[in-house]
């Protein structure tokens, strides 16, 4: 049987793909929703994303068909020890996440479907823009190019959502804030070799944000961390921007191994 020909991930074909994975998410929630304009948050808590579901099975499906899946970063950190180049996003994650428990929780039906959608566009997104777009980037452009490219486009993809939400503003910040997430988490991808820890960090990023926007919408109120999240990730970018400082054309520096 003659063996499946596997892609070859390059600028083209990764932003044709990003075309499609924008249709499933957006069409998605379009089915979903209607017309009826609804915040991310309520979103996010209103029933499992068809949207986000078909996105992250077609990412992983283009992700898996790649040449090099290690060079897309569908295999664990190399070497292991590189995981803990994680640890300033991790800790803002979890810090977002103890504020979100101080403001109270959704009822707990809701925080498991917020948990589970929260869980999707993590796995969506990181697909897409760390393992396709950029490594589609990077075979065309040198690392700093690819990595600023791909993470401008993963912050005005999420300006995206003033259309579903029609607030704007809100839209725009969340752009900016992607956009200097981003930065940081293609630094860490790149340096661990692996999408799986910006994952986990993603996820319990949007989580945090979903839970306690949720929280604050049902006390009438307004959550702060949206706003305290912009600046959070400020560090996390100019981390990001440290990670790579020896950066040369297309030479990335690895974390060595520990002596034995």
């Amino acid at each position: 049987m003659k063996r499946l020909q596997r892609l070859h991930l390059t600028a083209p074909l990764a932003l044709a793909a990003l075309a499609v994975w924008l249709v499933l998410t957006l069409g998605g929630q379009w089915l979903q929703s209607g017309v009826r304009q609804h915040s991310l948050a309520d979103a996010a808590g209103g029933g499992i994303g068809v949207g986000w579901l078909l996105a992250a099975c077609f990412a992983a499906v283009v992700a898996m068909t790649s040449r090099d899946r290690r060079a897309a970063g569908l295999f664990a950190p190399a070497p292991m020890r590189s995981a803990r180049l994680v640890w300033l996003p991790l800790l803002y994650a979890l810090l977002m996440l103890l504020v979100a428990w101080a403001d109270g929780w959704p009822p707990r039906a809701v925080l498991l479907v917020v948990a589970c959608n929260t869980a999707l566009v993590a796995l969506s997104e990181e697909l897409m823009f760390r393992a396709v777009l950029l490594q589609g980037f990077l075979d065309r452009f040198a690392i700093w190019p690819a990595v600023f490219l791909s993470s401008a486009v993963f912050g005005a993809v999420h300006a995206a959502n003033g259309f579903a939400s029609g607030d704007a503003g809100a839209a725009l910040l969340q752009s900016v804030s992607a956009f200097l997430q981003g930065l940081a988490y293609a630094a860490i991808r790149l340096r661990t070799r692996s999408i799986w820890p910006m994952v986990l960090v993603h996820g319990l990023w949007d989580f945090s944000l979903m839970s306690s926007m949720l929280s604050a919408t049902s006390g009438g109120e307004n959550s702060v961390l949206p706003y305290a999240a912009l600046f959070a990730v400020l560090p996390m970018c100019v981390y990001g921007l440290y990670l790579m400082r020896a950066v040369r054309g297309h030479e990335m520096p690895v974390v060595s191994p520990q002596p034995t």
